[in-house]
């Protein structure tokens, strides 16, 4: 099975369901657990956009670091720092420990632009064949929604231990966080298995090469594109559009909850789907076909007359709306030279990240100040005219394997 990948390809694998699950349960109830400890609700939005800034500063140190230093023991700091958080939150429930913490191990998201996400993808790009690559990437992001959606359904254990094992409510999440630590612990032992092929023949000298000036310029152009469509998909996130079905048509966070689960698999098989279609019509034409007609459904939710049309379409934006999640981590890794790789990942990653950084806060400011459903409209004309500037921009400049197409 998966002949085409190498030893190495297998390592990380088999990791990236391990973390997206463990990560997947501790984002559900992070925000809980501070809550039940006394944090009010502001304070918590504020650790949370800690995390990501400090993820953001992360992505962009590993980007020029981890080919100088080693991709191998980068992985093993970032998953050693995981495992450390846990076991942290674990033991002690002091707010003053816990809050640096959260900040400094980004604890409390389901994954994303996160540093060991990042060296991930670029140790990936030189596994497999390049015919191969997309499909490579869509495997991945598929074992990666499986495993949050899993983990996501694992947060009942709380209530589990409760009843069992006749643990307070604090204890249970305690207990969870301990399982969190665990998890991190097998991940870091199987990146310390890697081999060297997974570090790049120059990380061996000091002297790295400068960008090549197409590099420059291509990462220019992708970091202002990826950045519009990373604001526009922060205005409408998890959290903010399961307020926006409560608050519209009164629904049960039990209701909301399967909708999320359904558009979670949506998801998933749209991955696979997406390294299929690109096959035949490369990844440009896969990115902008799909995005754009699901960003066209996100811009009309909000003037649905019912529940039912309404979820009709936000399923239908969730089947089209992540085949560019694949499709575009193996474009990006196919125009840069392999040397490249780490560091074009870190200087995409930096802006875009800050920008998912501020939209969910102005998103929330909207929807107290204009009306509930402007987000879904400013996010789904920004994220439009993103697809159509990407493929007027990049529709010419192809990867290895598309240029007999």
């Amino acid at each position: 099975m998966l002949g085409w990948l190498s030893r190495d390809g297998k390592i990380l694998m088999a990791v990236r369901p391990i973390q997206s699950f463990a990560s997947g349960f501790v984002s559900v109830f992070f925000a809980v657990y501070l809550g039940l400890l006394g944090m009010p609700v502001w304070q918590i939005g504020i650790v949370l956009t800690g995390g990501l800034l400090c993820s953001t500063a992360y992505n962009l140190v590993t980007g020029f670091l981890a080919d100088r230093l080693g991709r191998r023991r980068m992985l093993v700091l970032f998953g050693f720092l995981a495992m450390s958080s846990g076991v942290i939150y674990a033991a002690y429930s002091n707010l003053m420990i816990l809050i640096p913490i959260a900040i400094i191990s980004t604890l409390g998201y389901s994954g994303g632009f996160g540093p060991i996400n990042m060296i991930e993808r670029v140790i990936l790009a030189q596994c497999c064949p390049d015919a191969m690559r997309t499909r490579m990437y869509a495997i991945r992001s598929t074992l990666n929604s499986i495993a949050v959606s899993l983990g996501s359904l694992f947060t009942g254990m709380v209530v589990i231990l409760e009843r069992w094992l006749h643990l307070t409510e604090l204890d249970s999440y305690r207990a969870m966080f301990g399982v969190f630590a665990v998890f991190n612990l097998i991940a870091v032992l199987l990146f310390s298995r890697l081999s060297e092929k997974a570090e790049i023949e120059m990380s061996r000298s000091r002297d790295m090469p400068n960008l090549s000036p197409e590099t420059r310029r291509n990462v220019m152009r992708l970091s202002f594109l990826f950045s519009v469509d990373a604001f526009g998909g922060g205005l409408i996130t998890s959290s903010l559009v399961s307020y926006w079905f409560f608050k519209r048509f009164g629904l049960g966070i039990d209701i909301i909850g399967l909708i999320f689960s359904v558009s979670s698999l949506l998801s998933a098989a749209s991955f696979m789907l997406a390294a299929r279609i690109s096959e035949r019509i490369g990844l440009i034409n896969t990115m902008v076909y799909s995005h754009l007609p699901a960003n066209l459904m996100t811009m009309s939710i909000p003037f649905m007359p019912n529940l039912t049309a309404s979820t009709m379409l936000y399923l239908g934006r969730a089947l089209l709306g992540q085949m560019d999640v694949p499709t575009r981590e193996s474009y990006t890794m196919a125009i840069v030279k392999p040397e490249e790789r780490s560091r074009v990942e870190g200087l995409i990653n930096l802006p875009r990240s800050l920008t998912l950084a501020v939209s969910p806060s102005l998103a929330g400011f909207m929807m107290q100040s204009v009306g509930i459903s402007i987000p879904f409209i400013i996010a789904g004309g920004l994220k439009a005219v993103y697809d159509l500037a990407l493929y007027f921009t990049f529709r010419n400049l192809k990867p290895p394997e598309e240029q007999d197409m």
